[in-house]
This record gives C-alpha cells, structure tokens and sequence, in this order.
C-alpha cells in the first residue's frame, strides 16, 4: 500500500496534520486513521467481545461521523483520501497499522483531542515518534 497515515481524532492538531499531508504529499495515497479506544476496566474485562460495549457502539458511530467529515474536507481540498477506524490502544494500532500496510510515513498532530499532560507532544503523538520504524511528521 505504501503512502501517508494520518491519525485523527477530531482534534485541530489533527487537523491541521491532515492539511500538512494533502498540501505536501499530493503524489501519495494518504490514509486517515481513526482508533476508537477501548475502555479498560472489569465490565470490559468480562464481556465477551469488547465491540459489544455500548460505548464503544457510540465512539464507533462518531467515528464514522468523523472520517465522513474529513473525507469531505479533502474534497473541498480537491484531495482524494482513504479513511479507516481500528479499535485498540492508538499508539499501538497506529505504529501496527503503518507496518501491516507498508506505510511509508506517518504524519501526527502534536496532540491530539484531551491536549493535556504534555507541554510539546500529547502522549499518544511522542510514543508514536519514539517507537516508530518509519518517517514521523509531527505538526504542531
């Protein structure tokens, strides 16, 4: 597959990575990516399939909101986009699904929709840099 992935979460940072992608990487397939997070706890623990979980029923729905939002912000870019959504641990998934697609760069808000705890990077945004095996692009 190769190309750009861009996770999103709705946030400006975000944003703003998925911008940075289609002005400076106009020549290569950029994907947008959705994790929809699984909560922990004993409830999810102990049901049978995490999918179940009512609310992660709701995030998956405001998922689709989401990459439906930004493919048409692509379009008022005269940008084509492919979009998907993992359930998971966002760095996790982020770093497996750039590897399990030949991801040639992954471009990353430097942070993402809860925007505390981290003066420069969100959590998710310097994992990624840190334990990633490719290109990282961190838009601020």
């Amino acid at each position: 597959m190769g190309g750009i992935l861009v996770p999103v979460d709705g946030s400006k940072h975000a944003e703003d990575a998925l911008e940075y992608s289609i002005n400076h990487f106009s020549d290569e397939e950029i994907t947008a990516l959705h994790v929809v997070e699984i909560p922990q706890g004993y409830f999810t623990a102990t049901a049978p399939d995490p999918e179940d979980i009512p609310q992660v029923e709701a995030h998956k729905e405001e998922a689709e909101k989401l990459l439906d939002d930004i493919e048409a912000k692509a379009t008022e870019m005269s940008a084509v986009i492919e979009t998907d959504f993992e359930l998971g641990d966002p760095e996790d998934v982020i770093l497996s699904y750039a590897e399990e697609n030949d991801i040639d760069e992954i471009v990353i808000g430097s942070r993402g929709i809860s925007g505390v705890g981290r003066i420069m990077f969100g959590s998710v945004a310097e994992k990624v840099v840190r334990r990633a095996e490719i290109p990282v692009v961190v838009v601020h």
